[in-house]
């Protein structure tokens, strides 16, 4: 029976902890999707023919003239991009965090649960090893 147990208590922290590095995953994509987000705001800042730094990944940017400020292109998935007024792309954005902050959520339930079984697998073990 405790073996049994013991492998049931691995199998869980094995699931906690594919479950925090998820979480881990989902915060980073979130604070891109604040970034960009903030990003389509100050656009309302900038004049077209303005001198700006785009990146270009990875913390490199090349300087770059502003064209049109009242479109972005975005990426809509498969290597496709659209052309979306800066109000839709901040609304996709929005969605998509709203979406990424449920995810959070359920996988944090998620997590509490796992931890639940943990806790009440490791106090039957304790009281086996007591009788």
């Amino acid at each position: 029976m405790a073996q049994q147990q013991y492998q049931q208590l691995q199998q869980l922290q094995q699931q906690s902890q594919q479950i925090e590095e998820y979480l881990q995953q989902l915060e980073q994509t979130r604070t891109q999707l604040n970034e960009s987000k903030q990003a389509v705001r100050d656009l309302e800042d900038i004049e077209e023919g303005q001198e700006i730094l785009a990146s270009v990944g990875a913390g490199a940017f090349v300087k770059a003239e502003v064209k049109d400020t009242e479109k972005i292109v975005s990426n809509v998935g498969g290597d496709v991009f659209e052309e979306r007024s800066n109000q839709d792309a901040a609304n996709v954005l929005e969605k998509q965090l709203t979406i990424l902050q449920d995810t959070q959520e359920e996988l944090r339930d998620q997590m509490q649960e796992i931890q639940q079984q943990m806790q009440q697998i490791q106090q039957q073990m304790q009281e086996e090893q007591q009788q």
